[in-house]
């Protein structure tokens, strides 16, 4: 069996367009046992590489709200450590005079 080219007219070229994007003036089909019809328009990636920016994109926002959350967990429990230390020392500090005071009289 041989290929057959089809001839499109200018409403079907017209709905191709509008669903495609690209101009095809015909279509080419082959049957079972022939040589398959050479490609006539080129394959676009466009919608593979913006699904793979979006998710790089997506996964960098995540990566940098992580790394934001903990960064500011490791702000909070520097800063109770250092108040718990200041603490510590206050209460020293005044458990130290009260002792002087205690012995002074």
């Amino acid at each position: 069996m041989a290929n057959v080219t089809i001839k499109l007219t200018d409403a079907q070229k017209a709905k191709i367009k509008q669903a495609t994007g690209q101009d095809h003036s015909e279509v080419r089909m082959g049957f079972p046992g022939s040589n398959p019809p050479p490609s006539t328009a080129p394959v676009s990636s466009e919608p593979i590489k913006a699904t793979r920016a979006m998710r790089a994109h997506k996964a960098m926002k995540a990566h940098k709200a992580m790394k934001a959350h903990k960064a500011m967990k490791a702000h909070k429990a520097m800063k109770a450590h250092k108040a718990m230390k200041a603490h510590k020392a206050m209460k020293a500090h005044k458990a130290m005079r009260a002792h002087k005071a205690m012995r002074a009289q």
